[in-house]
């Protein structure tokens, strides 16, 4: 195990959304967090990131910057999308060889894993198959980065791992509707029906849907400890709750927090998706130490930190 005490960690997309959640962790440990965004370093520019990491000298390198969106961000962009997460990683795992990083995490999400109907998505099944067609491009980009893993690793011994993360939500994260995922884009419906006085909000499909959601700042506690303690470079360690709850719950808990009074009006015409993904943590559970926050609670605190701040949230790219 790593004791990160005095040591220098550099995490990319540092100040975005599950970036904070990792400083935060970090920081308990006494653990100097060097968070880099894209006016600290343009990670496209492998020049520009090896003279960042020249002049921070990190010992450990947690890489949580992404381009990503929702399902119409992946279906407009993705050349884009592709592109900018392929050669990010890419330009890390040489850069951090290259100085002499001692070890770098590298974060992926579920859209990595193989579209084959599997209810409960386990690491040794990570190759079995391609990604969905409608997130395939950032699939297969997220693979690149467990590729890297293993390639660096071998051929200059660089410690190099990867975790495959949940369905993230919590403060700071992205409500701008091009940008934004199934629990921001909810609460924003029902805050701005709440404040309108709406009668009625739509919501698609049927609410069966199973999904797992992780309070981000448990997610970065869980990551920190990804990085002092996992060390196999052949699979992706998913991390996540391992419990699910239906979209319909989901708007029941986001109605309840908001204090919305109007009707949800479920449109059946839409499609459902898959009906349930959940990541398998038992490997997980036998390396780390967690109590993740339920998510009635986590919503509650993510609606009350969305109101206070909302029209920063929605100009939020």
């Amino acid at each position: 195990m790593i004791d990160l005490e005095g040591s220098k960690v550099l995490v990319t997309g540092g100040f975005g959304f599950v970036g904070r959640g990792i400083c935060k962790a970090l920081q308990t440990r006494n653990a100097e967090a060097v968070p880099v965004g894209s006016q600290e370093a343009n990670l496209l520019d492998l020049e520009s990131f090896m003279q960042l990491l020249d002049s921070v000298r990190p010992d450990y390198c947690i890489h949580a910057a992404g381009y990503n969106g929702g399902i119409e961000f992946n279906r407009m962009y993705p050349a884009d999308i592709l592109y900018t997460n392929t050669i990010m990683g890419l330009n890390l795992h040489h850069g951090c060889e290259y100085l002499g990083v001692k070890k770098v995490l590298s974060i992926m999400t579920s859209c990595a894993y193989p579209d084959t109907g599997m209810e409960v998505l386990k690491e040794e099944d990570f190759w079995n198959g391609l990604p969905n067609k409608t997130i395939r491009a950032h699939g297969i980009a997220k693979r690149i980065l467990q590729t890297s893993a293993e390639a660096y690793g071998e051929q200059y011994d660089l410690k190099s791992v990867t975790a495959c993360v949940t369905n993230l939500y919590g403060p700071h994260d992205t409500f701008n509707l091009v940008r934004t995922k199934v629990v921001g884009a909810l609460i924003r419906k029902f805050v701005e029906a709440h404040l309108e006085g709406g009668d009625s909000v739509e919501c698609w499909g049927t609410g069966n849907p199973m999904r797992e959601f992780m309070y981000v700042d448990d997610a970065g506690e869980a990551i920190v400890q990804a990085l002092e303690k996992y060390d196999d470079n052949s699979l992706p360690l998913n991390i996540g709750t391992g419990k699910d709850i239906s979209i319909k719950q989901l708007v029941e808990h986001i109605v309840e927090a908001v204090g919305y009074e109007g009707e949800v009006d479920w449109n059946t015409d839409k499609p459902d998706g898959q009906m349930k993904k959940l990541l398998d943590i038992s490997r997980m559970k036998s390396i780390i130490d967690i109590s993740p926050m339920s998510v009635k609670d986590g919503i509650e605190k993510t609606v009350n930190w969305y109101s206070s701040n909302k029209e920063k949230a929605d100009a939020k790219s």
